[in-house]
This record gives C-alpha cells, structure tokens and sequence, in this order.
C-alpha cells in the first residue's frame, strides 16, 4: 500500500502566509524567487511528517503572527496537523477511522531516511554504506567476506614473509643425503683389527720358530712340525691391512663429509619448505581471488536502487568512482533512488536544491518517481512564473 498527500495548506509558516497545494502527478514543482517561500513550503511538509527539527528550524512562525499550521491530508483519509505556538509545536493525527495517531506511527510509515532528498548525501561513508546494505539484498554478508578476506590475507602475508626469510638457498647434489656412520664403520675397523692383530701373532710365532729352527737343532723336528702347522693355518687368512688403511682414512674423514651431508642436507629442506611455502601463498591467493569473485558475483545478482550503484570496503561507489565524487545531479538522484529504495507506506520526497538537476535529470527523477508511485516536491529558483505548477511570490502563490 502507498499513500501520498492529496492537499496541504501552511498558514503563516516560515515566509509563507498561506499556500494550499493539492498535488498532481509525481513531480510537483515549487518555483519562484530566492526567499518567496519555496523551501518554507518544503519545510512544512517535512516537519509535518517527520516531526520538528529545532536546529533546521529556528523561527517557525511568520514574522508578525501568533500562530503557524501545516495541515496535511493524506490519501489513505488520514490528517495530520502541525501546529506552532511561542510555546512550542504540537501534532494532531486522526487515520480514516476517526483514531488518533502520533509521531511515532508516522516514523514506521515513512522511510528511514526520512522524506529529504539529500538525505543520503548527507550521510558519511560508512553511514551510507550502512544505510545501502540495510535495503540491498545480498547473497553474502559483507563483513563476514571482509573479515574472511582480511584473515586469508593476514595468513597470506606470513607465508610470503617466511619465504622471503629463507631466501633461495641452492643445495650441492654431488654430495649424498645419507651420513656415514661412524659407529658402523668402528665396528668394521675394530673386526679387521682383531683379525689383523691374530695374523700378526701368527707371523710372530712364525718368526720365532723359524729363529728356533736356526738356533735349535734338535729341536727341528718339532719346529718344523710346528712351522708347518702354522703355515698351514696362516695360509687361510687373508692380509687385512690394505682394508685397514682405508677405512682408517674413510674415519679420519667422516666426519668432515657428514657435516657438509648435513648442511647440504638442511639446504635441501629449506628449499623444500620454499617450495611448499610458494604453493600455500599461491594456494590463499587463489582463494582470495574466488572471495573477491563472490563478492563481484553477488553484486551482479544483487538489484540496486539504482543502476551503477555499488559498493566496496571504503564505502558507496557510483559508476566505479566514490560517491562523494559524483556530480551533483547523479548524487541528488541515487539519494532520492535511496529513500524510494526503503519502499515506505508514505511515499513523499522534498527537494531543496532542485536546480542542480538539467532538463534530462527531471526527467529521470519524474520517471522514477511514477515507477515507485512516489510524490517529489522540489524546489526551483525562477524568476518568471513559467509552466510550474506552483509559483511563490513574497510568501504566496500566485
């Protein structure tokens, strides 16, 4: 249900003595000098339906008079009367049944940006950014994406600084990746030793028949005997000695290879980690990527009060620029698009400033006006009476 006002009559209001309009079609135009009485009309009906505003409107009544009335009838069989007095202001509703109502049924009947049409302009950043969330559907919550993106880029920046920390560390690969053991190498020393060290006693017995054999002739029988027994036995060994040299030299240098085993070793891993660092940075970029994805892919479902209109972590955009850069047209008309947005049961807008608007501006605003079946007064400096439909002069139309 929508319901606008079907006449308004301000008496001795701001600059106005008496001004009675009944309104036609959607754009209602209030022309006229500088002072005449446009935006006291414009005043009326907003401190009619939103309640007084002391700061806006300091001197309410007319110069000269006890007394000032805005009396609106709206098209649902409701009225509504604001009254001034030098002791203050008061309301008066009556709804078509006879039933009295007060500011607070009006506020939930009319938008929450109230019915000024720069209203949104007004507001800061994130204000509106706030205020244009509260009325798009999305299929996301922002600041649930934000801070998602935010914690993907925090993790993002950690492993891109770790990465950086290691370098690009280049590993030898002449040098193995297993150490020698030591201990395994004692192990084999120490069985060669044992057998070498046997052989040796065995070429000393040798040495010391052969020498018994020379000194002692009676006992030569015996020693050879002897000599040839332990021929014989020796003649089953082997000569150790060769292999105990060499792995003699393989310990005195083990260790000096294991340790460039082991430095080339935590070469490897940090190279390693580079790498696994590089695939995790590149893996949280590409989800960053399908989150900003979803944000674009959302915003392109999403219906705008207007066409262009967006929005990024910053604030309100409107053809790909911050709001706040826009012309004074385009701000004035996605500030009016905004309160025709929130789709009110009172559907009235009030426009101050109305000659930053061109003859395509007008024609935009009447076109969304009948689209959305709202009523824009706004307000135009003119110095001859033209088409307008209203025309003020010294406080009254003429």
């Amino acid at each position: 249900m929508s319901t606008q006002i079907t006449e308004a009559t301000l008496k001795n209001f701001q600059k106005v003595s008496y001004a009675k309009i009944e309104p036609s079609g959607n754009l209602i135009v209030l022309a006229g000098k500088n002072g005449a009485g446009k935006t006291s009309t414009n005043d009326g009906l907003e401190a009619a339906l939103t309640g007084h505003n002391g700061r806006n409107i300091k001197r309410p009544i007319k110069d000269g008079h006890g007394k000032a009335t805005i009396d609106i009838k709206l098209s649902d069989g409701s009225t509504l009367i604001r009254g001034y007095t030098p002791s203050g202001t008061t309301l008066k509703g009556l709804d078509a049944a006879g039933n009295k109502f007060g500011q607070r049924d009006l506020d939930a009947r009319i938008s929450s940006l109230g019915i000024d049409g720069r209203k949104f302009i007004s507001l800061g950043d994130k204000e509106q950014l706030q205020a244009l969330l509260s009325i798009v559907d999305l299929p996301f919550k922002p600041a649930e994406l934000d801070a998602e993106r935010k914690s993907l880029e925090a993790q993002r920046l950690a492993v891109g600084q770790q990465g950086k920390a290691i370098g690009d560390p280049v590993a030898d690969p002449n040098i193995p990746a297993e150490e020698t053991s030591v201990s395994e190498l004692l192990g084999e020393y120490r069985k060669l030793e044992s057998a070498q060290q046997e052989r040796n006693k065995y070429l000393t017995d040798l040495n010391e028949s052969q020498s018994k054999v020379q000194d002692l002739e009676r006992q030569l029988a015996a020693a050879r005997e002897h000599l040839a027994n332990v021929t014989e036995s020796l003649g089953h060994m082997s000569d150790f000695s060769a292999d105990l040299d060499a792995l003699r030299v393989q310990i005195d240098t083990s260790e000096d290879a294991n340790a460039a085993i082991r430095a080339n070793n935590q070469v490897r891993e940090q190279a390693q980690r580079k790498l696994e660092l590089r695939a995790q940075y590149e893996g949280l970029t590409e989800q960053i990527k399908a989150l900003d994805q979803r944000k674009t892919d959302g915003l392109a479902q999403a219906e705008m009060p207007i066409e262009g209109l967006t929005f990024d972590d910053e604030g309100v955009l409107y053809q790909g620029v911050p709001f706040s850069r826009a012309s004074g047209r385009e701000q004035l008309i996605v500030s009016c698009a905004m309160i025709m947005a929130t789709n009110p049961e009172i559907r009235v807008i009030v426009i101050r400033d109305g000659n930053v608007l061109d003859m395509e501006g007008m024609e935009i605003l009447q076109s969304m006006a009948e689209a959305t079946n709202f009523q824009v007064f706004i307000e135009l400096v003119k110095e001859d009476k033209g088409e307008e439909e209203y025309f003020f002069a010294e406080g009254e139309l003429v």
